[in-house]
Parts: structure tokens; C-alpha cells; sequence
């Protein structure tokens, strides 16, 4: 039991993915709320590259690792030759941890290392911790899966993911800064980074029936044909999100599970050579969340728009619950796995909870001159 009301964390996060900054975004500004104090590390992208980083300022930024890209499909060998493995080391020997109580990472190295070197309790908490448990892998082989255990390895490992699996995994971390949710007919939001966008416009333009919001970093903002290319903005993501018919994106976790949380048509198309994403893929038709595509085309997607609406499943906001464990100080499997069991005890499909409310409303009593309730 490790039990303090202020503690001095150090919280990792790797950029390689907005969804890595996206849920470490809500954690840490809960935990600054509550009174703790909370150093942060950024690695795994150029710091130019970073937006939307307002709320976890101030913050360091250090080099890590991350992958490399092209057209869609994890370059190993770049990845291999870019790698600065005693940049790494000298970031991990030169932090001076003498005040920090607990380290906590999102999937990011460098603080998982300063804690095993200087015999810090730390956590995970993040979407590739639940590839720690008996999760659907498609590359399920050994090796990929001490490759992932061995990237950021901590003492203890909190995995978010769509399902729990009879294991103790919690549901996602969904930001809470969603309004109303509509639906704007034949209007589709694109978030493909790894993908070459100008042949990725050159596809969408041959389908005019539908209109299409790029958020592009290769491209300049604008109009073309039926296409809208927005830069990334923290501002204008989420109004688009809340507004649009369906997402077409790669495999992550963090936009997925927000376009399910919004019960919004999503098609997938995972990075190639990338197990986390490989396997979300696979989750996501498992669970009918979501469709996946290995190859991206104009026939795929009208395929995939004229499938009925994706169903909805409503996850709670998991945060202070979250928060309120780790101020407990008992960080350990069972007491995980109790939270675990919380958490997922409340999650139903929009379609199951609809039906409930109907039955409720049937058995009311009904007063004379009181209004009638339908649900359409």
C-alpha cells in the first residue's frame, strides 16, 4: 500500500500518436486538479510536429523512439537506422528523479527507464498495456508480443481497450469535451497520417457523391472538388468529429474509440507492419464496431458507407475512478481487477439501453394530464 495525498509524479507520454496525447491530456489535468504535482515527458516525435499541447504544459521533450512511415507501411529498416539508442540512455542516467514518488506512462521509454533504474513503483496506462493479457493479437507470435511488453515495461500495466476479455483491462479514455452529436448525411471526416494524401485526394475525388474533411500535415489548407483540407487543430477536429456521418482512419485506438463512443460509421485501415493496429483491426470487426480495409479505394469505401448505421456503445468517463485508485496507493492486480469490474459493469449498447428505457416507461404509472413519453 503506497497511500499519499500529494504525490510527485512523473508522467511519460509517447507522441508518436495524437491518441497517446489525447488521453494523457485527461489524466494529467485531473491529477493537477487533485493537487499533485506531475513532471512530464514528451518522446517519440519533433517537437514542431506537437499540437494541441497547451494543457500539458509545461512539459520536456526528449528524443525516445518512434517508428517510420511510408505510403502507408512501417519502414523496419529506417526504423532500425534512425534509432539513437545512447541518446536514449543518457536521457534515462542524466534525470534527476530524487523527488518523484511514482512514474506513470503512457507507452513511453524513457520514464519506464528512469524508473527501473532508480527503483521507482510505475505504471502503464495505455491501450498496448492490455496486449500484457489474453488479448486477440493477429500477430499473435511470441516475439511481437515481447516486443511490445519490452517497449515501455513498468510494474504494473493498466490496458485500455474495447472489450475486457475476463481480464483486468478498463474501457478507453474518452475526452470530455463532446457536445451535441449530430450527423451531417454524406459528410466523412479522413485522419490517414501515414498515408501519401495527394493519392489519397486523387481516390476521393472519384467519389462526388460524398464530401470529405482531410486533416493533412502534407498538404495545404483549402478546397478541391468535393474535398476539404484542414491543418491539425486541437479547435477544429472535435467540431468536425461531432458533425460528420462516418471516419475513415488508421487502426489506433484513441479517434476509434471516440467515433464509437459517437455511435458514427468508422472504417479502418491499419498501418502495415504494425501489430497494435493489425490487431484493433481485427477487434473492431470482432466486436462490429467498426469495418476494416487492407486497401484503400473508391470501391471500399462506397461499399463501406452503404452499410447500415454502426451501433453505439456509451463508455463512462473512467478518469476519476482512475485517479481515485491511484491515490489509493494499492497497486496491484486484484485491486485492478476490482476496478476493472466497475468500470464495465455500467457499459451497454445504445440499442440495449434504449430498449430498457422503453420497458421502463411501459410499466409507469400514468397520471391523468400527464405527458407522454415516445421514442423514436
Amino acid at each position: 500500500m503506497f497511500q499519499t495525498e500529494n504525490l510527485n509524479i512523473l508522467y511519460g507520454v509517447q507522441a508518436t500518436g495524437n491518441g497517446h496525447i489525447t488521453r494523457s491530456r485527461e489524466v494529467i489535468s485531473a491529477l493537477k486538479q487533485r493537487g499533485h504535482k506531475v513532471k512530464v515527458i514528451i518522446s517519440g516525435r519533433p517537437g514542431e510536429q506537437l499540437w494541441g499541447m497547451e494543457s500539458i504544459k509545461p512539459f520536456t521533450l526528449m528524443e525516445g523512439l518512434t517508428f517510420h512511415t511510408r505510403a502507408g507501411k512501417v519502414q523496419k529498416l529506417n526504423t532500425l537506422l534512425n534509432a539513437r539508442p545512447f541518446q536514449m540512455y543518457r536521457d534515462v542516467h542524466q534525470f534527476n528523479a530524487s523527488d518523484i514518488d511514482v512514474v506513470i506512462s503512457d507507452f513511453e521509454p524513457i520514464s519506464s527507464r528512469i524508473a527501473r533504474k532508480h527503483g521507482i513503483p510505475s505504471i502503464g496506462i495505455g491501450h498496448q498495456y492490455a496486449f500484457n493479457y489474453d488479448v486477440p493479437m493477429t500477430s499473435s507470435n511470441p516475439l511481437t508480443r515481447k516486443l511490445i511488453q519490452n517497449f515501455a515495461p513498468v510494474d504494473l500495466g493498466i490496458g485500455l481497450h474495447w472489450h475486457h476479455y475476463d481480464e483486468p483491462i478498463l474501457p478507453p479514455i474518452i475526452p470530455s469535451i463532446w457536445g451535441r452529436v449530430s450527423s451531417n448525411d454524406r459528410s466523412i471526416l479522413v485522419y490517414l497520417p501515414f498515408e501519401d494524401h495527394t493519392l489519397l485526394i486523387a481516390k476521393l475525388k472519384k467519389l462526388p457523391d460524398l464530401n470529405f474533411v482531410i486533416y493533412s500535415d502534407q498538404l495545404p489548407s483549402g478546397y478541391e472538388s468535393n474535398i476539404t483540407i484542414k491543418p491539425l487543430s486541437r479547435e477544429t477536429f472535435p467540431k468536425d468529429l461531432e458533425l460528420v456521418e462516418g471516419v475513415i482512419c488508421n487502426a489506433g485506438f484513441e479517434l476509434p474509440s471516440e467515433v464509437i463512443s459517437m455511435g458514427k460509421k468508422l472504417l479502418v485501415k491499419p498501418l502495415k507492419g504494425q501489430p497494435e493496429q493489425e490487431s484493433n483491426a481485427r477487434v473492431l470487426h470482432e466486436l462490429n464496431y467498426g469495418t476494416k480495409c487492407e486497401r484503400l479505394t473508391p470501391e471500399v469505401i462506397i461499399r463501406w458507407y452503404s452499410r447500415k448505421k454502426q451501433k453505439r456503445v456509451v463508455f463512462p468517463n473512467i478518469v476519476p475512478e482512475l485517479v481515485d485508485w491511484l491515490e489509493n496507493g494499492q497497486w496491484d492486480l486484484a485491486s485492478l481487477g476490482k476496478l476493472s469490474e466497475q468500470l464495465w459493469a455500467g457499459i451497454v449498447p445504445e440499442e440495449e439501453r434504449r430498449s430498457e428505457f422503453k420497458e421502463e416507461l411501459k410499466n409507469m404509472p400514468q397520471r391523468e394530464g400527464s405527458v407522454q413519453v415516445r421514442l423514436i
